[in-house]
């Protein structure tokens, strides 16, 4: 059985803004389907709108070609609302721990401190919290 992945917002910009480097497996293991990327539309509505931001300076078209280029890296599923009892301080974050536990067991693959601090909750239903893909 594939890996099952939740990729949050920060790991987002770094496969398709920044091209880090330090994702290239993870990269590799989307474009060759040896994993199962699950997203969402408030998950991608999210990384588009950070990348509309002055940061980042991406304007509709350019973000567009981004989603059409990448879209079918993903499996797009819509998670229930606060199914999970599991709360995030942020509630821009819930949506990543929704998903996640929803198709557990999965690796949640994030940078975000509030979210790391869920690890013990979300490893008793299955969900694996990381800050990297584990490379094979």
């Amino acid at each position: 059985m594939k890996p099952r992945v939740v990729l949050d917002t920060n790991i987002l910009l770094d496969l398709f803004y920044f091209q880090d480097i330090r994702v290239q497996a993870l990269y590799a293991s989307l474009k060759n389907q040896k994993i199962i990327a699950y997203t969402c539309e408030a998950i991608w509505q999210e990384f588009e709108d950070v990348l509309q931001r002055p940061t980042f300076d991406r304007s509709p078209a350019e973000i567009a070609i981004l989603r059409a280029e990448n879209a079918a890296y993903f499996e797009w599923y819509t998670p229930e609302k606060n199914s999970s009892g599991i709360k995030c301080i942020d509630p821009d974050d819930q949506i990543f721990i929704e998903l996640s536990v929803e198709i557990a067991p999965c690796l949640l693959i994030t940078k975000d401190k509030d979210l790391l601090r869920l690890k013990k909750r979300l490893e008793k239903v299955q969900v694996q919290t990381l800050k990297e893909f584990p490379l094979e």
